[in-house]
């Protein structure tokens, strides 16, 4: 999947919710990144609340060599992305 393709797949599964297995991945990447230094708290959680994952609400990978930006919350529910530490 192309990485614009892997960011929608995040988004969709975020705004509709996704299937049951795709949630369980979220949280056990969540977990991961919750823990990860490069996970820094931007403006996200006004805009967009993650009341599924709250660990990650208004959170955003900082990687500088290949993070999107985008919300932990999208990044985590797209099957096919992949952490740019390696970390999932």
């Amino acid at each position: 999947m192309s990485k614009a393709k892997d960011i929608l797949n995040g988004w969709s599964n975020y705004f509709f919710g996704g299937d049951e297995a795709t949630m369980e991945l979220a949280k056990k990447r969540a977990d991961i990144c919750a823990e990860c230094p490069t996970a820094s708290y931007g403006l996200h959680a006004a805009i967009l609340p993650d009341m599924a994952i709250k660990k990650i609400q208004g959170h955003y990978c900082d990687e500088t060599k290949g993070g999107c930006g985008c919300p932990l919350s999208t990044s985590v529910r797209s099957k096919d992305y992949h952490c740019p530490l390696g970390k999932w």
